[in-house]
């Protein structure tokens, strides 16, 4: 079940959209559930939801979209924005509130379900999954989010983590077995990495996020690597 906010003033624009989105998931066996909001404000102040898609008429009297895009990143919330607009200039501002894609008016189903399909990638990656870690002192639960890349040792694991380091016995394939595929890429032969950390790329390094550790990227790993590494950013299928 995927949890989509509608938000936008116009009732006509929203039910077309809501029709649409029944209509892509009766065509892809995908459950919506659907809620509407006629303003900003009124989306701001129902926390009654937590939403896996927001989409949001930029042309709005008031607080307009763009900006309840902006509060509601000030509040710390990455749910997957989606913009609709009859003015394509608003495009670039998107970028900055980091929405998936926007639609012009007058919406045509053709282009609202390919740029569905790109927003339904991005929230299979936001969505968090536990894991269980048989740790030398004991299981450890832990979220996939948290995990910011596993390095091998030996017959060891390190999960290096956002709360601390876990060591497991087992392989590097173990662990890809386990991690979500497409989130994780290996840059050498003994560390996987959440590219969700990933800071930067410099030269044959990798930069992580948050403690800025340097892992070499590998010359027989570097194609692969760069290439989930776009396909990541771009919300591409792997």
């Amino acid at each position: 079940m995927i949890r989509v906010a509608i938000v936008d003033d116009f009732r006509e624009d929203a039910a077309v959209l809501e029709q649409y989105l029944y209509q892509f998931g009766g065509e892809t066996g995908q459950a919506y559930l659907v809620t509407r909001y006629t303003s900003g404000p009124e989306f701001l102040q129902d926390r009654s939801t937590a939403f896996d898609l927001v989409i949001l008429d930029i042309d709005m009297p008031g607080l307009n979209g763009m900006e309840t895009a902006r509060q509601l990143r000030g509040q710390g919330d990455n749910v997957v924005l989606m913009f609709v607009t009859n003015m394509s200039q608003y495009a670039l501002e998107g970028y900055e509130v980091e929405a998936v894609d926007y639609v012009l008016k007058p919406v045509s189903y053709q282009d609202f379900a390919l740029k569905l399909r790109k927003a339904q990638r991005y929230i299979s990656q936001n969505r968090d999954t536990q894991i269980a870690l048989h740790t030398t002192s004991g299981i450890v639960l832990l979220m996939v989010s948290q995990v910011i890349y596993v390095e091998s040792a030996l017959h060891y694991l390190i999960y290096h983590t956002t709360t601390s380091d876990y060591r497991v016995r087992g392989s590097i394939s173990d662990a890809e077995s386990t991690l979500p595929h497409g989130q994780f890429s290996r840059c050498n032969t003994s560390f996987l990495v959440n590219l969700k950390y990933v800071k930067a790329l410099e030269r044959d390094e990798v930069l992580m996020n948050p403690d800025n550790h340097r892992l070499k990227i590998s010359r027989g790993r570097r194609g692969t690597f760069l290439d989930q590494m776009g396909r990541y950013l771009g919300g591409v299928d792997l």
